[in-house]
């Protein structure tokens, strides 16, 4: 039975190949006439809509851009995959937006893969652990709002953190260090997030009234960006393997 979980599937993976590729003006539109039933038990219809576009799809998504050195993993409280993620948004906001930028986040539930293994790493594989069109957001915080934050990051076991390591201790966030600093309630920190977040979801809706540097950068080319950063170079993607957040007992 074609579900509508596999209608979902195929189309994005269309929206995968425009996002992907370049912006043409287009001339002309033509219309095929092709009906789309997702109650369709053969899925006919749908497969010869989107059939021209599969080849170019599976090439583009093979693609290798660059090399792990390491596994990444998806772990609470600390994991390699969502601090290997933050690193990405810290470094490209940096270099596309602010370069005061000093902290980043990836919220551990947006994570959509367990791990990916070393070696080489395709496009598709950033477009698995990355599904969604979650944008850059950039702001400036307090450090007695991130600490609210942050508490709540503590009370959900974890998550990938860049630019900051801080213990949990009865489910609330302690020892905190922004750049190896103690966090100061008054100093205001420039923070990198997604839309998703910054906009209450997760549950905190602390930054969602505060001005945004809304950049239209999606989290995912920030992602690729960083990945062939390194390629660029012919060097292997740096991970670093620090420990972040940890537990206090």
């Amino acid at each position: 039975m074609y579900n509508s979980r596999q209608f979902l599937y195929t189309i994005a993976a269309c929206i995968v190949l425009v996002a992907c590729q370049q912006h043409y003006v287009p001339q002309q539109v033509e219309y095929a006439g092709y009906a789309i039933n997702v109650k369709d038990s053969s899925g006919q219809n749908l497969s010869r809509l989107l059939e021209p576009y599969k080849d170019s799809v599976v090439k583009l998504m093979d693609n290798v851009i660059g090399n792990l050195p390491v596994s990444l993993e998806k772990s609470l409280p600390d994991g390699t995959l969502g601090n290997f993620l933050a690193d990405s948004y810290l470094m490209m906001a940096k270099q596309k937006y602010n370069p005061k930028a000093s902290i980043a986040f990836m919220n551990h539930g947006g994570i959509r893969l367990n791990s990916i293994p070393a070696g080489p790493i395709k496009r598709g594989k950033v477009f698995e652990v990355m599904p969604f069109d979650n944008e850059m957001i950039i702001q400036d915080v307090t450090g007695e709002m991130l600490q609210e934050y942050l508490n709540g990051i503590a009370a959900d076991g974890g998550g990938g953190v860049a630019g900051i390591s801080f213990q949990i201790a009865d489910k609330k966030a302690v020892n905190v260090l922004i750049n190896g600093k103690p966090i100061e309630p008054a100093v205001k920190y420039t923070m990198v997030n997604s839309d998703y977040v910054v906009n209450g979801g997760g549950g905190y809706t602390g930054f969602r009234d505060l001005p945004k540097n809304k950049t239209g950068y999606l989290l995912r080319n920030a992602i690729l960006d960083y990945i062939n950063g390194f390629t660029e170079k012919n060097l292997p993607v740096a991970i670093q393997e620090d420990k972040r957040i940890t537990s206090a007992n």
